[in-house]
């Protein structure tokens, strides 16, 4: 009997919660699954495709059958197996087709769309597949509404689940949160499908079964715990299956990505790598080699070395056996052995740097051989002029200085050393500042400003101060330094000692000032002459007419007299521009030194002349008159520098004048022979500022109406019209020495054959030359150094005396007497004896020997080379006292 109530079933919530598991557990598998499949290829994509596919199908066919069986009706229920295997390969078939889909390499729209459709479809056929395999006595009928809906969401479930799949598998995600949560997310929304699709069915009592029996089987509750079971089992292969995969795929991966960089790495590096076996045959070789090498694809090593010849750095030919490889395959092994190659076959030369190592296997033993080439032919080219230039640079006079655009001193030549003092060792790294005395720090700051403009400065005339105080005279060529892209990274600096130079133009300009003021001198001479001549001439006239008329012939008188002053005074400055006509001829020098002598002694009772003559002096070309005028001009300056009395001293001496004389550098004189008369006094001296006007005429430190200031400009004319020339010397407070140098009666001076050599008595030792002078500190110091010495220098007695204190090996010591400070020469040699009483002393000074004898002066106990010395004189005085004559 039927009735139209429909059966009430009941679910077993154990049975669901296992099927919701297993749908999980497949949406989690399909997740993972994607990411192998993607990243597999050619077979191993297949299987994993089909793996895959069976993994996933059975756990969605079994999360399918288990919820079925979940769902208790109060009627026996078979199901037919083939439809049962019919809807097992419906859900197989989804999953591969999901896989398929999320395994491509992009996933688009319409891709998406066709596969969410195909697997949404797939399992919504193994649902109503597996629904016809079920025979009960009752018929099956379905809400068209809630097909539709589970066919709906079976198919958007699909393409949510094809999203996030791809979307995972984008992001290389491993066992993490965020797939665990998206295969939750999948896994529920398959059962919510699964159960509105069991809610769609009804099912009507029926007297007899829907269906043959004939293929139908009972499921027992050991069948859907076997069923379970083996849908647990198959997903757990897959997931062991995926991590072991996944660990084996990254270290393929890994091992592939390391291999691809070492051979990039190998392929692309500039040395040539060649590995040999034990036999010499070639193993592996990079582009490198082959292209320094000239080798083949295959190369036979042995006959590469054939085409070959060797030679060392030196030139010498190396014999094969020599070579680093043949060395290294007999068991030697050599590091950046540097050789020179020529390929026989065009003439190729070059060089190599070559390294060989032995390749080891895991047990430590050797069967291989690499060996590296570098080409250093470019290098050793750079090095080669690297070279040269450096020992330009060293060898170079001048001072060549590198420094930073900052002004930090980078590099230091030999030159710059002995120019400045300090050694490279004390000043690289330092601000070139150390060089700028003071004063003349902004100088610096502005030659960085002009060169950051990238201004060269040539020839800029400048001075610097050495390690020991003293100025220099020096100039300078400074010009940018830039990269090879034209960016300004240092400064070069070339400094070229020119304090002889500036020295001489001085002297060259003195010289050129006198003879250009005694030019003017002349002319107004001349004329005023003329003009006196017409005076004296009408005066004479004028004296007749008077005659007897006593006021206007006093008046005559007096006139007369005034002219007779104004002829004496034109005649000195005819004396001084050398237009007075001199009648020079043979005469005895001490003879008119000794009429001078005998007029002076009419100076006064205060001063007290003293003599010193060289009796061997020759007979002098002079004008006899106009030398003994010249002399007594001298002898009245210095009774009148000598206000309270004191000493008059005159010495004659015989001297040789060299090429290093300055006079004789600025053409006033030439080299020869001379005779010296010096006139010396004890009186007020004068200052190097007063001593560069001396000689110019009117020029005078007497009170107004004390004198003309023509008295020592007719004696430099005398001396200048004569063939020889005056030189001064004076000390504030101490006197002056004024000396005449004039030509031997024996005929116009000769130059030497050969200037007087320096005394080579010893070439070692240590030397200091104390003076205040500058110039003469440089010439004594240049002089020294020339003869071997290597010496010291201060520029007064407190700075002597430390710099003494901290050399007491120094062998000789040259020391100007008066010298400004607090200290004179002679006080500094008395101090300096105390703890260096063996060295060996010599005094120099402007004034001779017969001057420093008198009160106020300082008392000289050893030899004194009298100033201005010549190389000679210098040069046998230091040979004399080293040799202790």
């Amino acid at each position: 009997m039927t009735t139209s109530v429909p059966l009430s079933g009941s679910y077993d919530y154990r049975l669901v919660i296992l099927s919701v598991f297993i749908a999980v557990l497949a949406s989690y598998a399909a997740l993972d699954l994607s990411g192998r499949l993607a990243a597999a290829r050619g077979r191993a994509r297949l299987i994993w495709l089909c793996g895959g596919a069976i993994a996933m199908g059975v756990g969605i066919w079994a999360m399918h059958y288990i919820g079925m069986e979940a769902f208790y009706l109060p009627v026996p229920v078979l199901y037919e197996w083939p439809t049962v295997v019919l809807s097992l390969f419906a859900a197989i078939l989804a999953s591969a087709i999901a896989l398929f889909t999320v395994s491509r390499p992009t996933m688009g729209r319409s891709r998406l769309m066709v596969g969410g459709i195909f697997m949404g479809s797939g399992i919504a056929a193994m649902h109503y597949i597996g629904m016809e395999a079920m025979r009960l006595p009752a018929m099956c009928t379905y809400s068209p509404w809630l097909v539709g809906l589970s066919v709906v969401l079976s198919i958007g479930i699909s393409f949510v689940a094809l999203h996030l799949t791809f979307a995972l598998r984008e992001h290389r995600t491993t066992a993490s949160v965020r797939r665990i949560v998206c295969g939750l997310v999948v896994g529920l929304a398959i059962s919510v499908m699964h159960y509105v699709g069991m809610a769609a069915v009804s099912f009507m009592p029926m007297p007899f079964m829907n269906a043959s029996l004939t293929h139908t089987i009972d499921v027992s509750r050991f069948s859907v715990v076997s069923i379970a079971m083996v849908a647990l089992f198959v997903l757990g292969i897959v997931f062991p299956t995926s991590i072991i995969d996944r660990r084996f795929s990254r270290q393929a991966e890994r091992l592939a990505t390391s291999q691809l960089q070492l051979q990039t790495i190998f392929d692309n590096m500039t040395e040539g790598i060649i590995v040999l076996d034990r036999e010499g045959k070639t193993v592996l070789v990079n582009k490198a080699a082959q292209r320094l090498l000239l080798l083949p694809d295959d190369p036979d090593y042995a006959k590469v070395i054939e085409q070959f010849e060797g030679f060392s750095l030196d030139g010498e030919p190396l014999p094969p056996s020599q070579w680093p490889t043949v060395r290294a395959l007999r068991g030697e092994f050599v590091q950046n052995f540097e050789m020179l190659y020529r390929r026989k076959s065009n003439g190729e030369t070059g060089a190599r740097e070559i390294s060989t190592a032995p390749v080891t296997n895991t047990n430590g033993e050797s069967g291989q051989v690499i060996v590296t080439y570098r080409d250093v032919t470019e290098r050793r080219h750079m090095d080669e002029a690297r070279n040269r230039l450096a020992a330009i640079v060293e060898s170079s006079e001048d001072a060549i200085i590198g420094k930073s655009d900052t002004g930090v001193v980078t590099s230091w030549n030999k030159s710059a050393e002995r120019l400045f003092g300090y050694s490279a060792a004390e000043i690289v790294g330092g601000s070139i500042k150390q060089l700028l005395p003071p004063g003349r720090e902004h100088e610096e700051d502005d030659i960085l400003q002009r060169i950051h403009q990238g201004e060269t400065l040539e020839h800029f005339e400048t001075v610097r101060a050495k390690k020991n105080g003293d100025l220099v005279h020096v100039s300078l060529t400074i010009s940018p330094i830039r990269d090879t892209r034209g960016r300004i990274t240092g400064v070069s600096n070339i400094a070229r000692n020119i304090t002889e130079t500036k020295q001489m133009e001085r002297q060259l300009q003195q010289s050129q000032k006198m003879e250009a003021i005694g030019q003017l001198t002349g002319g107004i001479a001349h004329d005023f002459n003329n003009l006196l001549a017409v005076m004296v001439g009408n005066l004479d006239l004028l004296e007749r007419l008077v005659t007897g008329n006593e006021a206007a012939l006093k008046r005559v008188h007096t006139a007369q007299k005034a002219a007779g002053r104004g002829a004496d005074l034109t005649g000195r400055l005819l004396a001084f521009c050398s237009s007075v006509e001199l009648k020079p001829s043979p005469n005895e020098l001490h003879h008119s030194v000794q009429n001078m002598i005998e007029l002076a002694r009419a100076l006064g009772p205060n001063v007290k002349i003293t003599s010193h003559f060289e009796h061997s002096i020759p007979l002098v070309r002079v004008d006899a008159a106009g030398l003994e005028n010249a002399l007594l001009n001298l002898a009245v300056n210095a009774r009148d520098a000598m206000p309270k009395g004191g000493t008059l001293t005159i010495t004659t001496q015989r001297c040789t004048l060299d090429a290093s004389y300055p006079p004789v550098q600025t053409g006033e004189l030439t080299a020869g022979d001379y005779a010296c008369v010096s006139i010396s006094d004890t009186g007020t001296g004068m200052s190097k500022e007063i001593l560069a006007h001396v000689f110019e005429p009117f020029f005078t430190t007497k009170p107004r109406g004390k004198g003309t200031g023509l008295g020592l400009a007719m004696v430099y004319g005398f001396a200048k019209q004569s063939g020889g020339t005056v030189r001064i010397y004076s000390e504030p407070g101490l006197g002056t020495t004024v000396s005449l140098y004039l030509p031997l009666a024996e005929g116009q001076p000769v130059p030497p054959s050969a200037s007087p050599a320096l005394s080579t008595a010893r070439l070692t030792g240590k030397a200091l030359v104390v003076d205040d002078e500058l110039d003469l500190l440089e010439i004594a110091t240049t002089y020294l150094d020339q003869m071997g010495y290597a010496t010291l220098r201060a520029d007064n007695g407190p700075n002597a005396l430390e710099i003494a204190e901290q050399n007491r090996d120094i062998d000789l010591i040259v020391t100007d007497i008066i010298m400004p400070g607090g200290m004179n020469g002679v006080e500094f040699a008395e101090k300096v004896r105390q703890y260096l009483p063996h060295v060996k002393l010599i005094y120099c000074s402007g004034f001779p020997a017969n001057a420093l004898t008198e009160p106020g002066l300082p008392q000289v106990d050893c030899p004194l080379l009298q100033k201005p010395y010549l190389r000679a004189e210098f040069g046998a005085m230091v040979a004399a006292v080293m040799e202790g004559r």
